[in-house]
């Protein structure tokens, strides 16, 4: 059977973007307790442990290892990641992009690995989770930049409803690609427990409510099989915590480029994660000088919800 796990990651943050990303995996029962002791010894776990802000050596090896599954060789550069890891390629990241914008994002250069990771671990992680029934049939991310985030906030009317909308497209994809329903487990979307009218494109005549309980709302919809919402899903399920490292990597990779960018103008500035901190908000106030003169526009540069 598939089993998809999918989480985002950057929900909060001032800058950077909101990432939802899903890992397929394609085991013989799934059995979430037993298949975790064994992912855990692939290194896989509860994200905000194995792949926090500063120590993402093991997610940074598995995320190399994935992309060369899904692009035939191992990225040289961030590029080369997104091609292989964004649900839809590289091209239409790009193209929402104004020209005065277009440098903070994709103009500094970033070689891989960038934080110490090895595509040799990567390796072997996969071929760990592969001997304990669970092998990797797909995985991809689906990004929104700060500019697509404000734009989907007007159009969709709040950032849990942009989020789910990153989480019903990696839905369609996975059924796309490989053909055949699933079991989606998903982390919790905010404090949405009814999900059927928040969903944007997946339409309610599909969908069967199973339950709406405290920490968990579960569906079956037709074209995808059984899709779920549960509280600390990363934590419990192999998948989930799969696609939140893999997440979590490509979101600090993004923020490391465009650190890079400002940094390469004035050296002095800290590098950020992007959240609600004292260090984000002196990167904003010192960078807004370079952004005026460069003609960056601040919606591409900072969240406005």
């Amino acid at each position: 059977m598939l089993v998809i796990g999918i989480d985002e990651n950057g929900l909060g943050p001032r800058l950077g973007p909101l990432i939802a990303t899903a890992v397929v995996l394609e085991v013989s029962a799934y059995d979430p307790r037993a298949l975790g002791k064994r992912a855990a010894r692939a290194g896989v776990g509860d994200s905000k442990v194995t792949a926090g802000f500063g120590n993402m050596k093991i997610a940074e090896s598995i995320a190399l290892a994935l992309a060369e599954q899904a692009l035939g060789r191992v990225p040289a550069d961030v590029d080369e990641l997104l091609t292989a890891i964004a649900v839809d390629g590289l091209l239409p990241l790009r193209s929402i992009c104004p020209s005065a914008s277009h440098p903070q994002c994709w103009s500094h250069a970033l070689t891989l690995p960038a934080f110490g990771g090895e595509v040799a671990l990567g390796r072997r992680a996969l071929a760990k989770l592969a001997r304990g029934g669970m092998g990797v049939r797909r995985a991809r991310s689906a990004i929104a930049c700060a500019r697509a985030f404000n734009d989907g906030v007007v159009q969709l009317g709040s950032k849990l409803r942009v989020d789910l909308a990153l989480f019903e497209r990696l839905l369609e994809d996975g059924r796309r690609a490989l053909g055949e329903d699933s079991l989606a487990i998903c982390g919790m979307v905010g404090g949405i427990r009814r999900y059927v009218p928040q969903f944007s494109t997946i339409d309610p005549a599909r969908i069967q409510v199973i339950e709406e309980v405290k920490g968990r709302s579960s569906y079956r919809i037709e074209g995808l099989g059984e899709v779920r919402f549960e509280v600390d899903s990363d934590a419990r399920h192999p998948p989930v915590a799969l696609a939140s490292m893999l997440g979590k990597y490509v979101r600090e990779v993004v923020m490391a480029r465009q650190n890079g960018f400002y940094r390469a103008r004035d050296p002095v500035l800290e590098e950020v994660s992007g959240y609600h901190d004292p260090v984000t908000a002196r990167f904003v106030t010192a960078t807004r000088d370079a952004r005026t003169l460069l003609g960056i526009e601040d919606r591409c540069f900072e969240r406005e919800s």
